[in-house]
C-alpha cells in the first residue's frame, strides 16, 4: 500500500471522523486495531429528541469548532491500544490556528492556518505542507451534514453526563439502516463542542472510542494564534514538501459510482502526489470521500503497481474497513468508519469508465 494512502487512509482508519487525531503519518504502518471495550455510565433517560432539537446540537457542535478556542489532552482508544495528542486551537476573528502535538511514536507536530495544514517530524528534519484534508476530523462533523444526518439516523437524548471536567448532553445517533455504524456523542452543554464520541456495533459494543481527558474552553491559552503561526515558519533546516492536492471529480478522471449507495454523497474529490516526501515521485492518487453526514468511506485509486500491490487485503481496524483489490491497471483502496458489507458495495460499484 502507498505511504500516500497510509498517510491519508491510515489517519481515517486510526480515527474516523472524530477520532483521527490529526495523525498524517507519512511511513507509519497502521497499529493491529481490535474492539475496544470501553466502559461508559448507564443513560438516566433515553427519548427520541425532536426533529428540530436533534439538527441544533448537530448545528451547535458544528459551530463550536470555528467560533471556540480551546485546549486540552486528546485520547484515541481501539482494541487495548491507546494514542494521545495534545491539542491547542485558537479563534481569533476569521482566523483559525491549531497546533496538535503527537504524544506516541516518533515525535512530530500539526498546525493549522484555517485551510492549510503542516506536519513536521524534529527527527527527520522533514516538513509537510498541503491542503486541509477532505476528511473532517476532531471535534468537527462532516462538512455538509445538517439534516441528512436526521435522514439516515435517529437521534435520541440519553441525559447528562461528565466528561473532562465539563457537563455534557449524550446523544445517541441510531441508524435507521444496516449500512452504518450507531454513534454515540457527547456535546458540552455551553458551547455543543463535542467532548467525547464513540462508534458502536450492532450489539452496543464500543469499536472505537475519542475523548478530550482534560479540556479548558476560552480563557487564557499557552500560546496566541500569532505566536502560532510564527512557529510554523521556523523551518531553517527542514526539507518542506508541498503535497499540493488538486480538486477535481470522479468523472473527470475516469471513473464512476455504478450507482448511489442509500445515503451516502460524494463531499470531495482531490488528486495528489503519490508520495509527496519523495522527490522522484510523480505519480498521482485519487482520492473521493463520500459521506452519509455522519460516518465517511474514501476511495482511493493509484496506477497498479506489482512491486508494492501484493494481494488484495480485507481487515477490520477498530470501526474502520479496508480494502484493497486490482481493478486491471489500477489499485483500489476502500477505507471507511463503516460496516463491511458497506465498504464492499463501495470497492464493487466504483468503476472504470474508460
Amino acid at each position: 500500500m502507498s505511504r500516500v494512502i497510509r498517510q491519508v487512509g491510515g489517519a481515517v482508519c486510526r480515527a474516523g471522523r472524530m477520532r483521527r487525531l490529526a495523525l498524517l503519518l507519512l511511513c507509519v504502518p497502521w497499529l493491529p486495531l481490535a474492539q475496544a471495550q470501553v466502559q461508559t455510565q448507564p443513560a438516566r433517560s433515553s427519548a427520541p429528541a425532536a426533529g428540530d432539537e436533534a439538527l441544533q446540537w448537530l448545528q451547535r457542535a458544528q459551530q463550536a469548532v470555528g467560533q471556540r478556542s480551546y485546549q486540552g489532552t486528546l485520547t484515541f482508544s481501539a482494541g487495548g491500544v491507546v494514542s494521545s495528542s495534545r491539542v491547542l486551537h485558537v479563534c481569533e476573528g476569521r482566523q483559525r490556528v491549531e497546533r496538535i502535538e503527537v504524544l506516541d511514536g516518533k515525535p512530530r507536530l500539526q498546525y493549522r492556518h484555517n485551510e492549510q495544514t503542516l506536519t513536521v517530524w524534529p527527527g527527520s528534519k522533514l516538513a509537510v505542507a498541503e491542503q486541509d484534508d477532505p476528511v473532517s476530523e476532531f471535534p468537527a462533523l462532516p462538512r455538509g451534514g445538517g439534516q441528512r444526518v436526521l435522514e439516515q439516523y435517529e437521534l435520541r437524548a440519553l441525559g447528562e453526563e461528565r466528561v473532562a471536567g465539563h457537563d455534557a448532553q449524550v446523544l445517541l445517533l441510531k441508524p435507521r439502516d444496516e449500512l452504518r455504524f450507531a454513534q454515540r456523542l457527547w456535546a458540552e452543554r455551553e458551547t455543543g463542542l463535542l467532548l467525547r464520541a464513540d462508534l458502536m456495533g450492532r450489539n452496543g459494543e464500543v469499536l472505537e472510542s475519542t475523548a478530550f481527558t482534560d479540556l479548558r474552553i476560552g480563557g487564557r491559552l499557552a500560546a496566541t494564534a500569532d505566536s502560532i503561526l510564527a512557529a510554523m515558519r521556523k523551518l531553517e533546516g527542514y526539507r518542506v514538501v508541498n503535497a499540493s492536492a488538486v480538486r477535481t471529480e470522479p468523472e473527470a478522471e475516469g471513473w464512476r459510482l455504478g450507482r448511489q449507495i442509500p445515503g451516502f454523497q460524494l463531499v470531495a474529490c482531490t488528486r495528489r502526489p503519490l508520495d509527496a516526501a519523495d522527490r522522484e515521485s510523480k505519480a498521482p492518487v485519487l482520492q473521493a470521500v463520500f459521506s452519509d453526514g455522519l460516518a465517511q468511506v474514501s476511495v482511493f485509486i493509484e496506477a497498479y503497481d506489482a512491486q508494492r500491490h501484493k494481494q488484495a487485503m480485507r481487515t477490520q481496524l477498530g470501526a474502520t474497513q479496508t480494502l484493497t483489490s486490482r481493478r486491471g491497471d489500477w489499485w483500489v483502496t476502500v477505507v471507511g468508519e463503516v460496516p463491511l458489507a458497506t465498504a464492499q458495495q463501495f470497492e464493487t460499484l466504483f468503476e472504470r469508465r474508460r
